[in-house]
């Protein structure tokens, strides 16, 4: 059989290699990739059947669930793009959403029909349950669109530079491409099970769908509220081998880990992106799992992955995130654009296959982030990195995490990295407003002026905090990533 051009290939592909091999399990019950592909052709009748064609967006918002996946292939099929988010979604963003992209249909689940109504919605809506029913064989199912690599598959909303969500326009050819690459470098197996508690809204989560389908392996889905004290006994109970892990619920595993060490699920692989997980949390990962292959990697939602650090280069590279993917071409480049030397910080930019078209309707922004290095099209990724001399990369932030105090330049992860590095001080996160200047806060045990005290030692004094805030937990997304915008408006509130 050929390689897959569209998504919904590489889901033909794995149901007709292994039509029996468990392909998703979740809220709504488990699926043979037989089953979901069947799935996935009912789903593509009943958006057909209200209006979906070529070129449409399909908004999917809810849960992650098993009917969540057939209608991404589903519409990938029909050749429509898919936009996924998060059932978390406020409806101050969801109406930007709605207007930017202007779906033909939304799929949502009852858990979603408050936040449409509040958007004073006009789209279509459909029951994810209602699409994926119908003949069990998906029979009556429309003809596959021709397929086009250079379709729109997705629009995959981020947040960052911007007062409201952009979207990253994302084609199959793109996706393929990057779904290939990481797995080339992971080497899932068919026998694994990938255990996706990341929203299906956050290319992290969503990725792991993809992941699945070419690797024939099963995919455990659960939510990010699961995180909490009922996480080991549910990768424990779904046999979950690989994990991918943002910081926050990599630190949940292994505080309980460390609380019922003989109680631990046979995890094969962790990967790790969103942020960096902490110096402790990786040595605590691999003394906790001794087998564990642990891959810390870089990557942004404008080009998918970047690198991949394999396991047995964790101690020879202490702090990279890797090298460059099969494919892509990483440079950095001071603030003229040039080249910079080996361990010289500056701006990454990124070139290959898996950087994205660009920002929907958003020409001017593209034409800043995406734009021609050394002939050949490149994301300028405003994030400050490094490369060592065998192309090894670091991260050092991105340009929005540097702020000016007394003149100087600053990381926010400089400081937020000497505060975790204190006993008892479990995260930090450090946030700048023009009225409060820099504000650190910090979880654990200790008093903030014993954190400020502890820090004018192992900080210069113009890298200090104004403030040291210390909170019971830090805010998360709904991706598991700190919420510094909520951290700013907190202090807003306070002033």
């Amino acid at each position: 059989m050929s390689a897959p051009t569209t998504l919904d290939g590489l889901l033909d592909a794995a149901a007709e290699q292994h039509p029996d091999a468990l392909a998703v399990t979740g809220p709504d019950g488990s699926h043979s990739y037989a089953e979901l592909r069947a799935a996935a052709l009912r789903a593509a009748g009943a958006l057909a059947a209200r209006g979906v064609a070529p070129g449409d967006r399909v908004v999917v918002l809810g849960h992650n669930r098993a009917a969540t996946v057939a209608v991404l292939f589903a519409a990938a099929r029909l050749g429509a793009a898919f936009v996924v988010l998060s059932p978390t979604v406020r409806s101050y963003h969801l109406r930007h959403i709605l207007a930017d992209c202007e779906p033909a249909l939304v799929v949502a689940g009852d858990e979603c029909r408050q936040v449409l109504a509040e958007t004073g919605n006009a789209v279509p809506v459909l029951h994810p349950d209602e699409a994926t029913a119908g003949p069990a064989d998906g029979a009556g199912a429309p003809p596959r669109v021709p397929a086009q690599g250079d379709r729109t598959a997705a629009l995959i909303y981020t947040s960052g530079s911007t007062a409201m969500p952009k979207a990253v326009v994302s084609t199959h050819r793109q996706m393929l491409f990057a779904a290939g690459a990481i797995q080339d470098r992971l080497e899932l197996r068919r026998s694994d099970v990938i255990g996706c508690f990341l929203p299906l809204a956050f290319d992290y989560g969503l990725y792991q769908v993809l992941l699945a389908c070419s690797a024939g392996a099963a995919l455990a889905l659960g939510a990010m509220s699961e995180v909490g004290p009922a996480l080991l006994r549910l990768l424990r109970e779904r046999r979950v081998t690989v994990l991918p892990a943002v910081p926050s619920l990599a630190a949940a595993l292994v505080r309980l880990a460390e609380r019922t060490p003989d109680r631990l699920p046979p995890l094969r692989v962790v990967t790790n992106t969103g942020a960096h997980l902490t110096a402790d949390h990786v040595d605590a990962v691999r003394r906790l799992f001794p087998g564990v292959r642990l891959h810390p990697m870089f990557g942004l939602t404008e080009c998918k992955r970047v690198s991949i650090l394999l396991p047995e280069e964790i101690d020879r590279r202490p702090g990279s995130v890797g090298r460059p993917l099969d494919g892509t071409r990483c440079t950095v480049v001071d603030e003229d654009g040039r080249p910079v030397p080996p361990g010289t910080v500056g701006e990454l930019v990124v070139q290959g296959p898996n950087v994205m078209t660009g920002y929907w309707r958003a020409p001017e922004l593209s034409a800043r982030r995406f734009r021609s290095f050394d002939g050949e099209r490149a994301l300028f990724t405003g994030d400050r990195c490094s490369l060592d001399e065998d192309g090894y990369l670091y991260f050092h932030g991105r340009a929005d995490d540097i702020y000016k105090s007394r003149g100087f330049r600053v990381s926010s992860l400089e400081v937020e990295a000497a505060a975790t590095d204190l006993p008892g001080v479990p995260a930090a996160a450090l946030t700048v407003t023009e009225q409060a200047g820099p504000v650190l806060f910090a979880t654990g045990a200790l008093e903030p002026g014993e954190i400020a005290a502890h820090l004018r030692e192992r900080l210069d004094a113009y890298k200090l905090p104004a403030r040291v805030v210390v909170v019971p937990a830090l805010p998360l997304t709904a991706n598991g990533k700190i919420d510094k915008r909520a951290l700013q408006e907190s202090l807003e509130g306070t002033r």
